[in-house]
């Protein structure tokens, strides 16, 4: 990774083109848009904004170029600065500026609860919306054995609107995250394991995610509070994050090796909804009473 992050870091035009070119790529292979933002984190983190701005013009005409001679359109570009290349860069001059994990994780999540209320207010019924939106991507794709009423059986129409702010979110911190690490790379060894591992949220916020999850989960709400649920599905992935920062930040401190940590994201991986919900709890926890404090020495004998 450390050749990957000094090839794009070689100049202007091999930024553009990493960008560029993985970005067309992400529309067929959609976990290559992580590469195609951390690109232009990278130079934003290094550079600053104006060079990140460049960066994402240059990408955009790749692709644009690209789709206009496959498929005779080039409107993804667009798609791709709005909803990747922009947050990132922004996100990116955040940390640039501030220096702080947690600052930049806030911002993130203010985007993505930024795009759950947005939503609510430009559709007027978010789950009509999703579901109009959901049988046009059935009818183009052509799937077979999937309708959108097995999807609302599944009560996942009604969550929706958080699901894809959650993952938004989620796929913006990751991509920020990776140009954090190249950056460390290359130019701050160590500095990124330090700096995450001592990611921690304002308790303050963690009152308020406390009170947004009982109105929530106790069903005071009675259907009448979506926009809610949406921002708690989004409050998860924000302490998600911390709860990966606190067991990194516990590994660290106790000297355990990186292996330790191995079944963590294996159940990520496996078992995604019980290790999301887990590790945000214990993000929670680690807000309340800083799991990651120094353990009292011994007393002396």
């Amino acid at each position: 990774m450390r050749e990957f992050a000094r090839f794009i870091m070689r100049g202007r035009l091999y930024a553009i083109a990493i960008a560029g070119l993985f970005g067309a790529l992400a529309v067929a292979l959609p976990p290559l848009s992580l590469f195609s933002g951390a690109a232009v984190g990278l130079v934003t983190l290094r550079h600053g904004m104006k060079e990140g701005l460049t960066i994402i013009a240059g990408a955009a005409l790749i692709v644009a170029a690209v789709f206009l001679a496959i498929a005779g359109r080039a409107d993804l570009s667009f798609l791709l600065i709005l909803g990747l290349w922009l947050p990132n860069a922004l996100g990116c001059w955040i940390l640039r500026i501030t220096q702080s994990q947690a600052v930049t994780l806030l911002v993130v999540g203010g985007f993505a609860a930024f795009f759950v209320v947005s939503m609510h207010i430009l559709t007027g019924d978010v789950i009509a919306w999703w579901q109009q939106w959901i049988e046009q991507a059935i009818t183009q794709a052509n799937i077979e054995g999937v309708t959108v009423e097995q999807i609302s059986q599944e009560s996942a129409l009604a969550l929706m609107n958080g699901l894809v702010a959650m993952f938004f979110g989620l796929n913006l911190m990751l991509t920020i995250l990776l140009a954090r690490w190249w950056q460390s790379l290359l130019y701050n060894p160590g500095g990124f394991a330090k700096e995450f591992n001592s990611l921690h949220l304002p308790r303050s916020l963690t009152y308020l995610v406390i009170l947004l999850s009982a109105l929530v989960l106790t069903g005071v709400l009675d259907g009448r509070g979506h926009v809610l649920t949406d921002l708690f599905i989004v409050a998860v992935m924000i302490y998600l994050f911390q709860g990966l920062a606190a067991m990194h930040g516990m590994a660290a401190l106790r000297s355990l090796s990186s292996w330790w940590l191995l079944p963590l994201y294996l159940g990520l991986f496996l078992l995604p909804p019980h290790f999301i919900i887990g590790l945000a709890m214990v993000g929670v926890v680690d807000s309340l009473i800083n799991l990651r404090s120094t353990p009292p020495a011994p007393p002396k004998t």
